[in-house]
């Protein structure tokens, strides 16, 4: 319609100029009307205006006919080639999931020739490569598929993914960080970030981000304790690489941090101990430790401290210590089996049998408790039918019992104390283990 007017309109304009040439009395106008040989001029200009308008219009028509067809027969074959491209995609997806995944992909590589742009197979294309363990292709079409969507961020997870299953520790770190930068408040990918620097060892990078986390959580939520736990565990095992690297105030000012964050994380106290230069402030470190939350590690670590320290005087000192531990705290039962095994050690048989019936009415049982029964039947009062009914494997050994320490997380055994586990990752949970002990 705006066509049609326009065109009418022109038409009016042309009568119009028409109708002024003919009252204009030059020698234009009798020319033309004497080279024609008409008698008025109006008929004239009234026939040149209907002619000029007649083709101009029917050209103008033309055209806009002929580009709509040729609109048509684009949108047609585009049309065409979406059908084409769905069917495919239909095609590849239901391959996918029956397994076939030769056909899955090679449908939807169809139909990203037929439609570069299709993010929907792009992404089942994707997943369908890292799910199949083929990341470097996945990581192809999803870089293909960034060139002209470079803001979707589900391609940037995915690409996540494929940098994942390749092991590209330096583009992943790289990709995280621009994921970060975009969403700062995804706590999955901060998560996500700070795994990455922990499992390659940049502690002060992990350190930081577990700084931003904990300040964007509410406190005492369970993101918050987690966040606060990262902090300290990190702070820690940068203080902890510090020492070993011989720089001493920096391993002391990363320490501060863990105690800030976590006045209970032992391994910070007992690497504390270790960064002591004289005995009697190494072993109050690990007083002060016990004190904080108990764990025989520190008693452990407090006998060998003691017997470098003071060998003649080791013992006294040591039954001191251990007295005192039980009057501050009675039910913590691994200290008393600690300080029944070492009364039976050092020969103090009435203590440590005083020890172990203590131990017995608190509901201890297990090999530990039978074991120390066992020896000190077997010591003491030579009931060696006693001694054979609690601990027949300890008649006539020389081995020395020894505890075993079990994380409380995920209850791996191990011989020796450690400040991670190394199944579940857990920091501080490894404590003696009721259940078990070995001989060495």
């Amino acid at each position: 319609m705006i066509y049609r007017i326009m065109l009418f309109g022109g038409l009016l304009v042309l009568l119009g100029a028409a109708y002024l040439v003919y009252l204009n009395p030059t020698e234009t106008s009798v020319a033309l009307t004497q080279g024609l040989k008409v008698d008025g001029t109006m008929p004239f200009f009234l026939l040149v205006a209907v002619a000029v308008g007649g083709f101009g219009s029917g050209v103008f028509f033309s055209l806009l006919a002929l580009r709509r067809q040729v609109g048509d027969f684009f949108r047609q074959l585009r049309d065409k080639k979406k059908k084409s491209a769905q069917e495919a995609l239909l095609e590849g997806v239901e391959a996918g999931f029956q397994g076939e995944t030769k056909k899955a992909v090679a449908s939807l590589n169809r139909v990203l020739k037929l439609d570069r742009k299709n993010m929907e197979a792009v992404l089942a294309l994707a997943r369908l490569l890292i799910r199949e363990r083929q990341p470097g292709q996945a990581l192809k079409t999803l870089d293909a598929a960034l060139e002209h969507t470079p803001e979707d961020p589900r391609l940037h997870w995915y690409r996540i993914q494929a940098l994942q299953g390749l092991d590209d520790p330096l583009r992943m770190t790289n990709q995280l960080l621009l994921m970060k930068a975009r969403y700062p408040r995804n706590r999955a990918l901060m998560t996500m970030l700070v795994e990455q620097f922990s499992s390659r060892g940049y502690w002060r990078e992990a350190l930081e981000v577990w700084q931003e986390i904990s300040k964007g959580e509410v406190k005492g939520s369970p993101e918050k304790l987690k966040a606060v736990s990262g902090v300290a565990n990190s702070a820690y095992e940068l203080a902890r690489r510090q020492w070993l690297a011989g720089n001493r105030e920096a391993a002391t000012a990363s320490l501060k941090i863990v105690f800030e964050h976590d006045k209970e994380h032992l391994a910070a106290y007992l690497l504390k101990a270790q960064m002591e230069v004289k005995k009697s402030e190494a072993l109050s470190v690990l007083k002060n430790g016990f004190r904080k939350k108990p764990n025989a590690v520190f008693l452990l670590e407090e006998e060998r401290l003691q017997l470098e320290d003071d060998p003649e005087n080791s013992a006294a000192k040591m039954l001191k210590s251990y007295r005192k531990v039980l009057s501050r705290n009675p039910e913590y039962r691994p200290a008393r089996w600690l300080y029944a095994r070492f009364c039976l050690e050092h020969q103090k048989f009435d203590e440590a049998e005083v020890a172990a019936k203590r131990l017995r009415e608190s509901g201890f049982t297990g090999p530990l408790l039978e074991i120390l029964e066992g020896e000190l039947a077997c010591h003491k009062e030579h009931r060696l039918e006693a001694a054979v009914d609690h601990f027949k494997k300890a008649l006539g050994c020389a081995e020395r019992l020894e505890p075993v320490f079990g994380c409380e997380v995920c209850g791996r055994l191990s011989p020796d104390w450690k400040y991670r586990c190394p199944h579940c990752s857990s920091y501080n949970s490894y404590d003696i283990s009721e259940r078990v002990c070995s001989f060495v």
